[in-house]
């Protein structure tokens, strides 16, 4: 599979502000893509992780250093290519080179699978495209009663999902518990709660707030307190398990947290911990470690559909994040992408990640995608 051309796109989607969560308001969506094109003519697209404020830096690196390097390279198996790759790549543990390699890693596999006429949940050796999937939503929105998040949480409920998750760490301790309350009725007793403290919460005060939790059946917790606090997290985890770390790029930072036994459900972002290849290797070490994972997204239908075929594939992956709020170019998904029934939701029966290659321009959401530059072989 010979790549002969290599296109960076910045995605940017206005948004009204009116949701938050305890670090910023959601004011606009950016996200760095790719798309390679090999020499038969198959496409393949990729994202890659970006911070709110700075997604500049990911499209900086993917158009100087990655997409330049791609451009003319022969791949024989996306995993190998990503090792090579880096092999090549001038020194740079920095999170915004990490999100580049990941971007382009996940738009080789799409383009291979492709090559071979099948989804990449069954390339990468998925029995079926069903995936185990949770509601990622109720976020804390301007003018939100709690009978309009009830409805919310009865809305994913009744489109087939069985388990939730919720922001808390934004207001008072007495509002959240009454937002939690809430879920849960929605949710019924069956449902499966976790809540995510966007590391708000104060590990010296666990033992009260887990008790509170632990009334209203919440299953677990992710990222409690400040990711660096890995001791607090060990402490939080041997009474409530807790999911952590969606930021983290470096395998040292994952096997910090599995040899602490500071998690129950290794977190990754496929979008920045090296694409699949690199989900594949933490995978692999969570459940060397007795810990199921549990992969994260927040951003366009791409980071979902290979968010989705890899939970499909990988059998230790306990639950994977589908969003209700960050829904972004969800138009380019074919094939039943997306579609939920009895918990699951299914990865599509497309080519790939089963997602539209976009052109250039105003999107179908009101988004805009500009090309920032193209490479050819």
């Amino acid at each position: 599979m010979k790549i002969v051309r290599v296109t960076v796109l910045a995605f940017h989607r206005q948004l009204d502000g009116r949701a938050w969560n305890p670090a910023f308001r959601w004011r606009e969506r950016q996200a760095p893509l790719v798309v390679v094109e090999t020499a038969d003519g198959v496409q393949g697209i990729g994202e890659g992780w970006s911070r709110y404020t700075d997604c500049r830096s990911v499209l900086d690196e993917l158009s100087r250093v990655v997409a330049p390097l791609a451009a003319g390279c022969e791949i024989a198996h996306p995993r190998d290519a990503a090792a090579g790759l880096c092999a090549a790549l001038p020194a740079d543990d920095g999170w915004a080179r990490a999100a580049a390699v990941s971007a382009l890693d996940i738009a080789l596999w799409d383009a291979w699978a492709r090559t071979q006429q099948m989804p990449l949940w069954q390339a990468l050796g998925g029995e079926s495209a069903d995936a185990p999937a949770y509601a990622s939503g109720a976020l804390y929105r301007d003018d939100y009663p709690l009978t309009a998040l009830h409805d919310e949480i009865a809305g994913y409920r009744s489109r087939g999902f069985r388990h939730v998750k919720m922001k808390i760490g934004g207001v008072a301790w007495a509002d959240d518990l009454a937002r939690i309350a809430t879920v849960r009725n929605a949710l019924g007793p069956d449902g499966l709660l976790w809540v995510d403290g966007v590391n708000q919460l104060d590990s010296a005060t666990s033992d009260d707030w887990i008790a509170d939790l632990r009334c209203v059946n919440v299953a677990a917790i992710q990222s409690p307190v400040p990711f660096d606090d890995i001791d607090g997290m060990r402490r939080i985890n041997a009474s409530l398990p807790v999911i952590a770390c969606e930021a983290a790029h470096r395998l040292a930072e994952f096997k910090a947290l599995l040899q602490a036994q500071a998690v129950s459900h290794l977190q990754y972002c496929l979008t920045l911990c090296g694409g699949v290849s690199g989900g594949l290797a933490l995978d692999e070490i969570a459940q060397a470690a007795g810990v199921t994972s549990t992969p994260q997204c927040f951003s366009t239908i791409v980071a979902q559909a290979v968010t989705l075929h890899f939970a499909a594939a990988r059998r230790n992956v306990v639950s994977a994040e589908y969003h209700g709020f960050h829904d972004h170019l969800k138009s380019l998904a074919e094939q039943d992408l997306g579609a939920v029934h009895d918990g699951l939701a299914s990865a599509g029966r497309g080519d790939g990640l089963g997602v539209r290659i976009p052109a250039a321009g105003v999107q179908d959401d009101g988004s805009m995608l500009t090309r920032v530059v193209q490479y050819n072989a």
